[in-house]
């Protein structure tokens, strides 16, 4: 009970670490004083993402230290992360015990766990999803963005603390949009406990794959008399008919199983791989002795499954259907993706220092830290206003909040974005749009009042006045979109337009 205590707070621990960063944010929103911007560290730590930015690596890579250190202690102690670090999982543990209606002991598949893993163990799916996502991260990053756990997560908090804590209206809102699967992973966890991690993850997927060589080990003692109690409160499903089997490439060692045993048979702890040999050898010499157990009426005795001695211990049976079906997919989706550069496209105003349009799309993961971090709030995510492959996707409106790059802004959107998708750049070379009044509303043109409230707050004096009326000057407008920001009249008579063509 106080391993499993120790995990709780550990996930604790680090989801409030995780979480650290939005603090300020809440304490802006809440006082109206101003706070400092903390980036999120969040990201830095993510393997696959690390990995599916290796072919970018000559644009440079931020942190290579923390995605190699996950990678190195995922060999060491197995899926360690999914069970004990990962923010989106100890959500779904947290959430867990809301949902009292389900049964917690199910021993039977379900028609569409069957359909996922027609065998023993969970699906393959998430090897499939992995494959698919690191090929295409060749051309784009879209897929592992959308998927990835680690962002899945940050693009949820940002939801909650800038669109909540601001007491904006949540419904309909466009971070909705994209944050749409985390909702799916809470309903799949109401049905099955780590519905979303045992089939869908491709970190789980890499991290499992990885977990095959794990020096920490689930030892089980004489002790055991079968009672299968093990498997039942098992979340992942690591253990197979043979409560002394473990299959090392789902668990993410949640101590569930040691706490819930009545003979105290169950226990954890590091050993060499020479240990795996042996412990296989041990259980073959005692299939025979099993299986007499069973035969005198022992209730809930199991027989222990024919598997091959690489199986047992390595705990990972892929195969060529698993294979094929991963490189299936992973092609498909490849396939696919021209198809999708083909949809019609519409400019937005980028952040300042944004690649050019079409590699800023295919580098862009959808995090939304440029969007947590924007000190004028003016950067929201992009619907369908430029089309499917613009999907969520940062740009400026400028009647929200105008870019203060040129003023007090170190560059916060460039810092935050973790691949690269935003340079920082100087304040001289900004330049993402152009100004242009509207005279049929503008209070100076179509009214004839003096009118200046633009003029007085553009900052690179783009908005002259002449006669009473206001021009904008396209050799010093850099489209910061101030000017719309602070205009009076209802809808704004100043519009900022993108200077970037459709890519």
């Amino acid at each position: 009970m106080s391993d499993k205590l120790a995990r709780k707070l550990v996930q604790l621990g680090m989801l409030g670490l995780f979480l650290y960063p939005f603090l300020p944010l809440v304490y802006q929103r809440l006082t109206y004083r101003q706070a400092p911007v903390v980036l999120s560290w969040l990201l830095t730590w993510d393997p696959l993402l690390f990995l599916a930015r290796l072919p970018r690596l000559g644009q440079g890579l931020a942190i290579v230290g923390g995605p190699l250190l996950v990678i190195a202690l995922a060999l060491v102690a197995g899926r360690f992360f999914c069970g004990w670090v990962c923010p989106l999982g100890t959500v779904l543990d947290l959430v867990r015990p809301l949902f009292l209606w389900r049964w917690r002991r199910q021993r039977q598949k379900s028609r569409v766990e069957r359909l996922l893993a027609p065998g023993e163990g969970n699906s393959y799916l998430k090897y499939g999803v992995a494959f698919a996502a690191l090929l295409l991260s060749l051309v784009s990053l879209k897929l592992v963005g959308l998927l990835d756990p680690l962002v899945l997560f940050h693009r949820a908090a940002t939801m909650v603390f800038s669109d909540w804590v601001a007491l904006r209206s949540p419904a309909l809102d466009l971070y909705l949009a994209f944050s749409l699967l985390f909702a799916v992973a809470l309903v799949l966890e109401a049905w099955r406990p780590r519905f979303w991690c045992r089939h869908l993850c491709p970190q789980g997927a890499l991290l499992g794959w990885l977990s095959r060589w794990s020096l920490l080990n689930r030892r089980v003692s004489q002790a055991c008399n079968y009672c299968g109690r093990c498997r039942e409160v098992c979340p992942m499903g690591a253990i197979p008919k043979e409560p002394h089997d473990t299959s090392y490439q789902d668990c993410h060692f949640c101590l569930a199983c040691e706490s819930a045993c009545p003979q105290r048979a169950i226990s954890f702890g590091f050993g060499p791989l020479a240990w795996a040999h042996w412990e296989v050898r041990r259980r073959e010499r005692g299939a025979a002795s099993a299986a007499r157990v069973k035969a005198q009426g022992f209730p809930g005795a199991y027989v222990l499954a024919e598997r091959t001695r690489a199986e047992r211990l390595l705990g990972l049976r892929i195969g060529r259907r698993g294979l094929a079906g991963g490189l299936a997919a992973g092609v498909g989706t490849l396939a696919l993706w021209p198809l999708l550069r083909l949809t019609p496209t519409k400019a937005l105003i980028r952040p300042p220092g944004a690649l050019p349009e079409a590699q800023f799309l295919d580098a862009c993961i959808l995090c939304q830290e440029c969007i947590r971090v924007c000190p004028t709030h003016g950067l929201k995510p992009a619907f369908l206003q430029a089309g499917l492959r613009a999907f969520g996707t940062p740009y400026l409106v400028p009647r929200e909040g105008g870019c203060h790059l040129n003023r007090n802004c170190p560059h916060l959107c460039a810092r935050a974005c973790p691949v690269g998708a935003i340079r920082p750049i100087r304040p001289s070379e900004m330049k993402v749009g152009l100004a242009s009044v509207d005279r049929r509303v503008c209070l100076a043109w179509d009214q004839g009042a003096r009118c200046l409230v633009c003029v007085e707050a553009c900052p690179n004096d783009a908005a002259i006045p002449h006669q009473g009326r206001v021009t904008v000057n396209p050799l010093k407008c850099t489209g910061c979109g101030i000017c719309e920001q602070v205009c009076p009249v209802q809808g704004s008579a100043i519009h900022v337009v993108p200077l970037r063509g459709c890519a």
